[in-house]
């Protein structure tokens, strides 16, 4: 297991034993479409195991380029006006280790979601996402 993917599995439980709803957000693309498994010899000369998709159309898995690795919720109750209401605040972090860096399109997404009143921050340890829940419910 990478460095990366230790810490990002830390920060999953230290967000969720603070009480966070969380998920791993993976981003990708790929290819589905019909398929078949090809025998050694047949049509392709197949080395054996291979796959091929047939109407071959691209999809994409994860919320969205740029998203954190990390999405959820933390629950909040409201003040005054509609005491005893909780809301779900939606949640973002990307987690980078070492001298990694976030690229562009994550750090728009953070701040896109911190601009429109959610946590989203780019961490790199457990603490780092502990206080950004502490610090967003100091906020309220």
């Amino acid at each position: 297991m990478s460095t990366g993917t230790a810490l990002m599995n830390r920060c999953l439980i230290a967000l969720s034993k603070a009480g966070a709803t969380v998920w791993r957000n993976t981003t990708a693309a790929g290819w589905a479409g019909k398929s078949f498994s090809l025998s050694r010899g047949e049509v392709y000369h197949a080395r054996g195991g291979e796959r091929v998709v047939l109407d071959a159309y691209p999809i994409k898995a994860g919320l969205c380029e740029g998203s954190g690795d990390i999405i959820g919720l933390n629950t909040i109750e409201i003040t005054q006006d509609m005491v005893g209401r909780r809301v779900a605040v939606f949640a973002s972090w990307e987690v980078k280790d070492g001298k990694g860096r976030a690229t562009p399109k994550q750090t728009h997404f953070a701040e896109f979601v911190a601009a429109a009143g959610g946590i989203g921050e780019i961490i790199r340890s457990e603490a780092e996402a502990l206080e950004t829940i502490k610090a967003y419910r100091g906020r309220q």
